[in-house]
């Protein structure tokens, strides 16, 4: 499903939606003032990667509190296994038995409850991050819809190619070219606030066209600091990452890499006992890395870079956490057994 959704088109006519177009208008104007502050600072090479970077770094803040409840959740099933043991000792060899099993499962659940525990608490941060994966979609699509200072530049190149096409009929017949590309209808009038999505689905090839055409300096300088706006270390951030041997690959690879190594370590002190919780995180462990890093080989490099910097950003939060909830222990962690007798009135 999420691929159906983000699935690569030429299609600039394509509404973003009710639901991904409010997303992605907040994360455009986060962006936007992020950017700006970037660029006033002559931070002009690289800019939206460095942009990108600080709204990651953004929203993980904003999730801090989340994060906490779920590694605090961790640790609570980690001091809850001795307890988990006995309850799965306790049934031990009549687990085929669908009562005994209920009864299994009801007292398993009974525990958590009183505790406070998830074994599924860790989904949800990953659950808010795929609204932000749709609008951030949709803004590296359209890096000029939500970004002016990008919007200044497009304008400048649809102006000139516009104005070059009154007096060409080579460049008149690319415009026409390119705007069937984009799914223009025919008979659509052709301005600069059109011509600038056009502009955003050419790939370098078809710009060498019109450059080629025009042989305007300055076509060529805007074009320059559109790229030198767009491409991050290397890379164009509002390209299709891709499936070819490229250097663009090393973005699915840290992907893969930093989703891999978030899990581990969120992971590796619950030394539960439970079963399916055990096998949950195997299949965790090993699915999610492969799929972040399918994924973001289908998406704009600029997606690839927001979930390598939140995983980075994860990673040293985890670490923390770690020692803050080693330092606590687990005595104040779980909540003690003569507590909850007593919040109940019995002794």
């Amino acid at each position: 499903m999420l691929l159906n959704l983000l699935a690569v088109s030429r299609n600039i006519m394509k509404d973003p939606g009710v639901i991904v177009g409010p997303i992605a208008w907040i994360l455009g104007h986060v962006i936007d003032f992020f950017f700006n502050i970037i660029y006033s600072l002559g931070i002009h090479a690289n800019s939206l990667g460095i942009s990108i970077i600080l709204l990651t770094i953004f929203t993980r803040c904003l999730m801090i509190p989340l994060s906490y409840k779920q590694q605090k959740s961790m640790f609570k099933m980690q001091a809850l296994s001795p307890e988990l043991k006995k309850i799965q000792e306790k049934y031990k060899g009549s687990t085929t038995d669908p009562e005994i099993q209920r009864k299994m499962q009801m007292e398993t659940q009974k525990l958590y409850s009183e505790n406070n525990v998830s074994p599924f608490s860790g989904c949800l941060p990953m659950l808010i991050q795929l609204p932000i994966f749709l609008g951030l979609y949709h803004v590296m699509q359209n890096p000029f819809k939500y970004i002016e200072i990008i919007n200044q530049v497009y304008t400048q190149l649809s102006t000139i190619v516009l104005t070059a096409a009154q007096s060409d009929s080579t460049v008149l017949e690319l415009v026409r070219s390119f705007a069937q590309f984009g799914s223009v209808p025919d008979g659509t009038t052709i301005d600069v606030n059109l011509f600038n999505r056009i502009i955003n689905i050419l790939d370098p090839g078809e710009v060498d066209q019109l450059r080629t055409a025009i042989a305007s300096a300055d076509f060529d300088t805007a074009y320059a600091t559109k790229n030198s706006i767009e491409y991050f270390l290397g890379l164009n951030l509002t390209e299709t990452v891709g499936f070819s041997l490229t250097p663009k690959l090393i973005i699915p690879i840290l992907s893969g890499v930093t989703t891999f190594l978030s899990s581990w370590l969120m992971t590796k002190k619950n030394k539960t006992t439970d079963p399916a919780m055990k096998s949950q995180q195997r299949i965790m462990n090993i699915t999610m890395p492969l799929m972040m890093a399918w994924i973001t080989m289908s998406l704009p490099g600029g997606i690839g870079v927001y979930w390598i910097v939140s995983n980075i950003f994860q990673l040293c939060q985890q670490f923390f956490l770690n020692r803050h909830f080693e330092k606590i222990g687990a005595a104040e962690i779980i909540v003690p057994k003569e507590k909850k007798h007593k919040k109940g009135g019995n002794k």
